[in-house]
């Protein structure tokens, strides 16, 4: 017994191409049940689908003339997949820019709480501190009353060892025994606060020098230039100064502790001031519902075939879908450019700009502040352009930088807030 396919291709008028595929195996005299159930099956699914998508034609009347279009069944199921697909990018489009603001909501109220918890420290160490030092003076004057009665008493029991001690003698020094041992047990008590308090804030300084590290690690991804730049804009935010004090080398537990909670504190102002400065920067893409259309860098011109540099991306997308700040700024430019048609440019501040060209229109003015992710734009095909897209472009101090790498970072940073 041999194997045998069957392949069946229909192609008529008005109707989409089906191809089928009938597989048999071993099929001979002694297995007729198995063909009449697939021939039973392939009759139903052709019915099914000539009844979902029957013939259909659409007429159009123009200047008197009647015409008429007719959608054949392949044209109408690859219509309901193209929706399909459109309808299902718009539904995860828009939960995930509401999934960035609930992210971005989440991770300041964790900053706010760690802040709180960080203030209430420095609350509670202040208190612990002066609550000792009431108790040590406390000590230190019960102490001295308690040697200035034993003193006298010390000197009789020398002139006389067998003279005993009146029971007056004996209850002070129970006393003071009493007092003396509280006082060790009181230091015990403030030197596990300090070691609790040495560990509270070891921990806070690794953590966030950690989180400073992977930051310092993804800004260093935008380029050399981008990284120098906001190097200097945390530096000028930090500031330094000071009168000169000569490094002391005789610091005790106290002054240690005291020099790591002051690192610590800066440390906190650093990492505040990165998170800020990262949600200053173009992280995000300008569209929604896009694909890459065309990388940044080299490429082959979309009209003469030859090889060209290309300082963008093009993201294609739908003609007229809504075109969105990447960062908040001001427009500098808003108008038609040349080949880049109509053309908007943002300036974010630090020597970055963002532009986005080939629009359908344009919804900002020049000098107008715009928020992150608001709306500017539409979708289009205008300048030297092949179909619907926006060129998008980022520039450093007028130097084009390649967008996809602050796509990447973008995802790096909602990431971490999210975790």
């Amino acid at each position: 017994m041999g194997k045998h396919v069957q392949i069946f291709w229909e192609v008529g008028r008005g109707r989409m191409h089906r191809l089928w595929v009938f597989c048999t195996k071993a099929v001979s005299h002694r297995t007729p049940l198995l063909v009449r159930v697939l021939q039973w099956a392939r009759l139903k699914l052709f019915t099914l689908h000539h009844w979902l998508f029957p013939e259909r034609q659409i007429i159009l009347r123009s200047n008197g003339r009647v015409r008429f279009v007719s959608l054949s069944h392949g044209v109408q199921f690859v219509i309901l997949i193209v929706v399909s697909t459109l309808v299902g990018w718009g539904g995860y489009s828009t939960h995930a820019f509401f999934a960035k603001d609930r992210i971005l909501a989440e991770k300041n109220e964790r900053i706010a709480e760690a802040l709180f918890a960080y203030r209430d420290l420095l609350n509670q160490y202040a208190d612990s501190q002066q609550r000792f030092a009431s108790a040590a003076a406390n000590l230190e004057a019960n102490h001295s009353y308690l040697l200035g009665i034993v003193a006298p008493q010390d000197s009789a029991k020398t002139e006389d060892k067998r003279t005993l001690a009146d029971s007056g003698e004996e209850t002070h020094k129970v006393g003071l025994e009493g007092i003396l041992k509280a006082n060790k047990q009181l230091k015990i008590w403030m030197a596990e606060i300090q070691i609790s308090q040495h560990d509270v804030v070891r921990v806070l300084t690794s953590r966030v020098r950690k989180s400073l590290g992977k930051t310092k690690t993804l800004i260093a991804g935008l380029g050399p230039n981008v990284e120098r730049v906001l190097s200097e804009e945390v530096t000028a935010k930090l500031g330094q100064g000071g009168p000169f004090l000569a490094l002391r080398t005789d610091r005790t537990p106290e002054d240690a502790f005291r020099t790591d909670l002051a690192r610590l504190d800066m440390d906190i102002d650093r990492w505040d001031g990165v998170q800020q400065l990262l949600r200053t920067l173009p992280l995000v893409t300008p569209s929604d519902a896009f694909y890459m259309a065309s990388s940044y860098g080299r490429r082959k011109d979309p009209f003469n075939r030859r090889a060209a540099v290309h300082y963008g991306v093009d993201l294609a997308g739908v003609r007229k879908s809504p075109i969105l700040s990447t960062a908040s700024g001001v427009v500098v430019f808003a108008a038609r450019n040349g080949k880049y048609g109509k053309m908007i440019e943002i300036d974010h501040g630090r020597g970055i700009h963002t532009r986005y060209g080939h629009l359908h229109r344009i919804n900002v003015k020049v000098g107008q502040r715009v928020g992150f992710r608001e709306r500017i734009g539409l979708m289009g095909s205008t300048g030297r352009s092949t179909g619907p897209h926006v060129h998008y472009e980022i520039r450093v101090n007028g130097t084009p930088y390649n967008p996809a790498k602050f796509f990447k970072v973008g995802k790096h940073v909602f990431k971490n807030w999210e975790g």
